[in-house]
């Protein structure tokens, strides 16, 4: 039985992924010079693709360069937000969990985090950290990216997916200002912030009077021609029979 030619319901990478040439270029060019960037279309249209498949790209072009992914959708909360937020960062600039509890002993020794081990192959390492711990110094993670990126000598993405979830925490405009404060002062971080809600990301990035105000390059994701969808499509059949 041939494969099926289209995916559907998860992002779609490798041979799945079509188009986005221009966008590709562009985000590429950003994240290997920490540029900040807002991906804004409305849903369904390709964002997390379009992250993943360059996020892939710039890995393997250049070694130094990292990028991570912390996907907020079941996120309702600003403690919450950091577990996931080290977790995600710590992972992808630590090889081996061993690297990874070491890495966590170094730059979180002060907020004692519970870490939990995944039992499968790719060994897991999780953070949770109590409120309570965090409230106290909350700079510490938010500053992370930052410190091992420095420590190690390298370049670092972080990818924050339906970013528009904070705008629901408690004191949401506090925290906003929070992350800005700090992340427009990185060196070796940028960040590429997106999400499912295109109108609250739109207010987010063009009030004048909120914190995420023209933060980054703003990247307006536009239809894919009908022609370059023909080529897909052909080519998706050919392949799979």
């Amino acid at each position: 039985m041939p494969d099926a030619p289209f995916i559907f319901g998860r992002t779609a990478e490798a041979e799945n992924f079509t188009n986005r040439i221009e966008e590709r270029k562009r985000l590429q060019q950003n994240f290997s010079s920490l540029v900040n960037t807002t991906v804004i279309s409305p849903r369904r249209w390709g964002k997390s693709s379009l992250v993943k498949t360059v996020a892939t790209e710039c890995m393997a072009e250049d070694k130094k360069l990292k990028v991570c992914i912390v996907d907020l959708f079941s996120v309702r909360s600003e403690a919450e937000f950091y577990s996931k937020f080290a977790t995600a960062v710590v992972g992808i600039t630590s090889s081996k969990w061993e690297e990874r509890l070491s890495v966590a002993k170094e730059f979180l020794s002060h907020l004692r985090p519970k870490i939990s081990f995944s039992p499968n192959e790719q060994e897991e390492v999780s953070f949770d950290i109590e409120w309570e711990n965090i409230a106290q110094t909350p700079d510490e993670i938010i500053e992370l990216p930052e410190k091992i990126a420095r420590s190690k000598g390298l370049k670092l993405v972080v990818c924050v997916d339906e970013f528009q979830a904070i705008g629901e925490f408690k004191d949401s405009l506090a925290f906003q200002r929070k992350l800005r404060s700090h992340w427009q002062n990185h060196q070796c971080v940028c960040y590429c912030l997106y999400g499912s809600k295109r109108h609250m990301l739109l207010e987010m990035f063009s009030d004048a009077s909120l914190p995420f105000y023209r933060f980054g390059d703003l990247l307006l994701l536009e239809k894919i021609s009908n022609s370059d969808w023909g080529d897909f499509i052909a080519g998706r059949f050919k392949a799979t029979g």
